[in-house]
C-alpha cells in the first residue's frame, strides 16, 4: 500500500498555510489541486508550496468546477503517480491533522475500506451548520435503508482508489457541495466498507465559506431526489444485505 494526501484548494491559502507544517509531520506525499483560485491566491500557493514543500505535486483548473471535482482530479493524478490511497484533507483547516496516523492505521486493517472522520464538534460550530449536518446525516441513512453512514459531510477522508475512481466514473455524483455525502451513499450501494476515526472540528474565526446558499442548495436537494430514486430501485438489494448480516 502506498499513500497520499489530496488538499483541494479554493482561495484558502492562509488557512492553508496554518496547517501544512502539521500535514507535512504526517510524512506523507501532497497532491494539491486548485479549483481556480484568483491569481494573485494561485501565486501564494505556489510559493507557499515551493518554498516549505518542495516535490508537492500542484495542479489546477482553469475554471472553477467545485470541490468534488478538485478532489477527483487529485484521485486520479495519484492513481497515476501509483498510489494506492488517498486520504481527502479540505485546505480550511477545521480538521486535526494529528488523526492522519490514526486513519493510515485503519487503512492496514481494512485496505478495501473508506475511513471516514467522525467529528468532534466545539463550540465553533453554529446552529444551523449543525442541524443541517443532522438532516442530511438523516438523508443518507433513508437512502442506504441503513445506519452505516456515521457522519456524512466531514472532508478528512481516505480513500482505497482502485475502488472508488471507477464508482465516481460510473456515476452521476456531485462536483460541488454534494460530493462528500453521496460519495459514501453509492459507496455503501457499492457495497464498499466503511471505517470510522474520531476527529476534532474547529471552525476557524476568519474561515470563509464557499457555500453558495441557493446554487448549492439546489444541487444537494437534486441530489437527494436522485438517490431517493436509486435506493428505492436497489432496495430488495440493501434489504437482503441487512437481513443476511442479522443472520450472522
Amino acid at each position: 500500500m502506498k499513500h497520499c494526501v489530496i488538499v483541494p484548494h479554493f482561495n484558502h491559502v492562509e488557512q492553508f498555510r496554518r496547517m501544512l507544517p502539521q500535514l507535512l509531520s504526517a510524512g506523507l506525499p501532497l497532491i494539491v489541486v486548485d479549483d481556480a483560485s484568483t491569481a494573485a491566491s494561485f501565486e501564494d500557493l505556489q510559493h507557499l508550496l515551493q518554498t516549505q514543500a518542495e516535490g508537492t505535486i500542484l495542479l489546477r483548473h482553469t475554471e472553477n468546477l467545485g470541490k468534488g471535482a478538485a478532489v477527483t482530479t487529485g484521485f486520479k493524478a495519484a492513481l497515476e503517480a501509483g498510489y494506492s490511497h488517498a486520504l481527502q484533507v479540505d485546505a480550511d483547516g477545521q480538521h486535526d491533522i494529528s488523526r492522519v496516523g490514526e486513519i493510515c492505521a485503519e487503512i492496514a486493517v481494512d485496505p478495501t475500506a473508506i475511513v471516514c472522520g467522525k467529528p468532534i464538534f466545539n463550540e465553533s460550530i453554529s446552529g444551523l451548520r449543525l442541524y443541517g449536518r443532522y438532516l442530511t446525516l438523516s438523508l443518507t441513512w433513508l437512502e442506504t435503508l441503513s445506519l452505516q453512514i456515521q457522519d456524512a459531510m466531514c472532508g478528512f477522508r481516505a480513500y482505497p482508489l482502485a475502488a472508488i475512481l471507477p464508482l465516481i466514473e460510473n456515476s452521476r455524483i456531485g462536483k460541488r457541495m454534494a460530493f462528500d455525502p453521496e460519495i459514501l451513499v453509492r459507496s455503501v450501494w457499492a457495497g464498499l466498507p466503511l471505517r470510522y476515526v474520531s476527529v476534532n472540528v474547529n471552525y476557524p474565526q476568519d474561515g470563509a465559506s464557499h457555500f453558495r446558499y441557493f446554487r448549492d442548495n439546489v444541487q444537494i436537494t437534486w441530489m437527494h431526489m436522485r438517490l431517493i430514486v436509486g435506493m428505492i430501485l436497489r432496495s430488495p438489494i440493501l434489504l437482503g444485505r441487512r437481513f443476511a448480516l442479522r443472520k450472522h
